[in-house]
């Protein structure tokens, strides 16, 4: 066979690695334990400081909200087709439910982010009253996250697990003008350790 196959089938294959490679806005929406990594990628490290302790990462600086941090940026971040305008993570205890929060502020409004979010492989999103949200509920007997079932858990409480949810709601209404939009990863209900080391092991010295 002659050699001057080589080039192209190498050319071919690095073309594809490229091309393989996640969108960091769709990894995100895993809300997976590698979910919070998006903010030591290039885009976003200089603007939501972070440092590595005992193998997790570990956030700093940003200003103080009404439940936990936001860090706004002072110019939008393009990825993906979104204008991400900052960044915030909140964690708190609300009558015996702890509610962990971490996401990003967009400019474009919820359907824009949605549309962008499909394009970048993400996830299916179920839509409610403007809302697009993917829910799923931990099962003890699986450790794991599960799908959640709508019909079968409307309007009830999650009384001996936790939900875990990627949604896209419109942004405060505190915040300028320049966002409208949101996509965040919440966990909700009686969080324990196995469900932080599936989706934010940072969190695992945090008393609570």
């Amino acid at each position: 066979m002659k050699p001057f196959f080589l080039l192209p089938l190498v050319t071919l294959f690095s073309a594809f690695s490229v091309a393989a490679a996640p969108s960091p806005v769709a990894s995100f929406a895993a809300c997976d334990d590698r979910s919070l990594a998006v903010v030591q990628s290039p885009l976003i490290k200089d603007l939501v400081p972070s440092s590595i302790e005992n193998g997790q990462i570990k956030l700093s600086g940003g200003t103080k909200s009404d439940m936990g941090q936001r860090w706004m940026f002072a110019k939008p971040v393009e990825i993906d087709g979104m204008s991400l305008t900052g960044f915030y993570a909140e964690d708190m205890d609300l009558m015996g439910t702890r509610i962990i929060s971490w996401g990003f502020y967009a400019k474009q409004t919820p359907n824009e982010l949605h549309t962008q979010l499909e394009k970048a492989g993400g996830p299916r999103l179920d839509m409610s009253q403007g809302l697009f949200a993917r829910a799923e509920i931990w099962s003890h007997g699986k450790s794991s996250w599960q799908p959640e079932d709508p019909a079968a858990t409307a309007g009830k409480l999650v009384a001996d697990s936790a939900e875990r949810v990627f949604l896209i709601e419109p942004a405060p209404q505190e915040l300028s003008a320049g966002s409208k939009g949101m996509f965040t990863c919440s966990i909700q209900g009686k969080v324990n350790e196995a469900m932080l080391k599936s989706s934010r092991p940072d969190l695992l010295s945090v008393a609570h």
